[in-house]
């Protein structure tokens, strides 16, 4: 039976909530698509009003660089070999309210290559005095540093045309029209203190027994920490600890690993815990399922300063279990018989 001893923390109560379970003994990538991007990660814009696999909107992380792609409908032998002939696909992504584009990058060239927004080498090539239109389907755009409103929106217009012998077929003028599509920038996964009345980075102190999971409350009554972001929340951490007793300078028992949360509550599991001692988690990267989808992880990763539990101030207490056999913590005494 799993017991878990949470004592009072030094922080002001605000509501929250959170729970998690399954540690990762080795770091847990962040779920960036493999390169080169395969086909299964991309999905179309869906507006079917199917509930269980609507995509109408493309949610976002603020600072991300994010992959759009057409899929080519077209092999290499569906087209003319002997002629002038290429499509031409429009890329224009707007902010709401704002007539002016938003920069449209290349897909990065290697892994670990970040295009830089602005560079000119980082442009697609564009089709000839056609402004909006490019040469290339699949491109990526870095998104904006705040989150959209609840009434605002990255506007995508899209269309695809054919230039064959440098007549135009198809565009948006002789075809169907542009096909506009919704994009939501949401803000990074954080955890952090909850504070009130200008509180700032109490220390957070849990108590528990060898073997027991360490929940950290964030739902009243005890709520001391919010845990934000979408769904299959993980969190990076390393583990210190020092021996009960000891003036030791902790040592790392676990570092930076990964646990994946159940919903939004924070909860390390007892294994991590299977002796006694002072622990210290130190968090260092909070991620989810739309952070995740970022090109770009170093633009995503949570931001660790005064809203986030400093260094040694995640504070975990494990005490030997009582009653157990060879573990003398608490023996009952009386007086000895033979001193007088």
């Amino acid at each position: 039976m799993k017991r878990t001893v949470i004592i009072a923390i030094l922080a002001a109560l605000i509501p929250l909530s959170l729970y998690a379970q399954g540690y990762s003994a080795t770091p847990k990538p962040s779920v960036v698509p493999p390169w080169p991007i395969t086909g299964t990660y991309f999905t179309p814009f869906d507006n079917s009003g199917n509930t269980a696999n609507n995509e109408s909107w493309d949610y976002v992380t603020v600072g991300s660089l994010m992959p759009y792609r057409v899929k080519e409908p077209l092999l290499e032998g569906d087209v003319p070999q002997n002629a002038d002939f290429r499509i031409d696909y429009k890329w224009l992504f707007t902010l709401h309210g704002s007539t002016t584009p938003m920069p449209v990058l290349n897909m990065p060239t290697e892994a670990g290559h970040v295009p830089n927004p602005g560079a000119a080498t980082d442009a697609p090539t564009m089709s000839p005095a056609t402004p909006n239109w490019y040469t290339t389907n699949t491109v990526s755009i870095k998104m904006p540093l705040t989150p959209t409103e609840d009434d605002e929106e990255i506007t995508l217009a899209h269309n695809t045309r054919f230039v064959f012998n440098g007549i135009v077929l198809c565009d948006a003028i002789t075809g169907p029209p542009d096909l506009t599509y919704k994009i939501k920038v949401v803000p990074k996964p954080s955890i952090k203190l909850t504070a009130t009345g200008g509180a700032t980075d109490p220390d957070v102190e849990i108590v528990a027994c060898v073997g027991d999971d360490v929940l950290f409350p964030v739902t009243n009554p005890g709520a001391n920490l919010t845990v934000d972001g979408y769904d299959d929340i993980n969190v990076q951490f390393t583990l210190l600890h020092r021996e009960l007793g000891s003036t030791d300078d902790p040592t790392a028992k676990v570092t930076a690993q990964w646990l994946v949360l159940d919903g939004k509550t924070l909860e390390f599991p007892g294994s991590l815990f299977d002796e006694p001692g002072v622990y210290s988690i130190n968090i260092l990267n909070v991620t989810d399922r739309i952070s995740r989808k970022s090109l770009d992880q170093g633009a995503v990763a949570a931001v660790i300063g005064t809203d986030t539990p400093a260094a040694g101030k995640l504070k975990v207490y494990i005490y030997p279990q009582p009653n157990t056999p060879g573990v003398n913590v608490n023996d009952v005494q009386h007086i000895r018989n033979n001193v007088f």
